[in-house]
């Protein structure tokens, strides 16, 4: 299984510079996985729908400030790296916010993988805030949905933390891990390489102090503007730094909007 690390989302968050300059530039890292023939994308960043037409971004953008670069789209750095896009057979959203699935419509022919709470979170809000979060315009295309629950958790934890294997089409190196607390059915997706775990937090964390030191200031404010289940997030930190405390040699973490993540897989300037 061959992994590309690939940005397919930058924002500039109006006033971040002054009061998290840690998120000033925020990327929002995807993973390609190639598996023989087919491909499997981790979360999808914004789509070509959405470059053309920012608005379809809704409120949340006038503080985001997403760049409008259709060479940021999961599905325009798939084609530059010589792969069709059909190839991409299945996607696995960590969640469903604008900035992870808004390439959805890019891959209308893939099966498309969430937690069943999160797919609920979209479809049946229970508060104002997941009524609001959502962009329904993005999965407008009706995606060839695959929910999975809690009735699916292997009885094998990851490291101590629930999850679900051995998922029908997708290889045996790929777990799904329940994160809830940024939203209702938030999951990190852990992948085990030759080297040991990559672990997409998705938004379970936002720079990797969170998990490794002390939240800068401006970050745990940004953080609880932006999780849903506030208390739920936070516990989602103290299970990701006892993680990185057990296993920091064995599974390395990444965050979707980490600069850090950014510069130690993708490698290249941040702007």
């Amino acid at each position: 299984m061959k992994i590309h690390y690939m940005n397919c989302a930058t924002m500039f968050p109006k006033l971040a510079k002054w009061f998290a300059p840690h998120l000033a530039t925020v990327p929002s890292i995807c993973l390609l996985l190639e598996t023989g023939t087919t491909c499997i994308l981790i979360d999808t960043g914004f789509g070509t729908r959405d470059m053309a037409d920012p608005l379809r971004l809704g409120p949340a953008n006038r503080l985001l400030n997403a760049r409008p670069d259709i060479k940021d789209t999961a599905v325009y750095q798939v084609e530059q790296l010589g792969i069709a896009p059909e190839r991409v057979t299945h996607v696995i959203c960590t969640h469903l916010d604008s900035d992870h699935a808004g390439g959805l419509s890019d891959f209308s022919h893939a099966r498309v993988h969430v937690l069943k709470p999160e797919y609920d979170a979209v479809f049946s809000p229970e508060n104002s805030g997941e009524k609001h979060r959502y962009r329904r315009c993005q999965v407008e295309h009706g995606p060839a949905w695959v929910l999975h629950d809690e009735n699916e958790l292997s009885p094998d934890p990851w490291f101590g933390m629930e999850c679900i294997r051995n998922i029908s089409g997708l290889p045996s190196q790929i777990v799904l891990v329940p994160l809830p607390g940024h939203t209702r059915g938030h999951c990190g997706v852990a992948l085990e390489t030759e080297k040991g775990w990559v672990f997409h937090c998705g938004d379970a964390f936002y720079v990797k102090h969170e998990v490794t030191g002390k939240t800068p200031l401006g970050v745990a404010f940004f953080r609880a503007v932006a999780h849903t289940y506030r208390l739920q997030a936070a516990k989602q930190v103290e299970r990701l730094k006892a993680l990185v405390a057990e296993a920091k040699d064995r599974v390395t973490l990444i965050g979707s909007h980490d600069p850090v993540s950014y510069k130690q897989f993708i490698k290249k300037p941040l702007q």
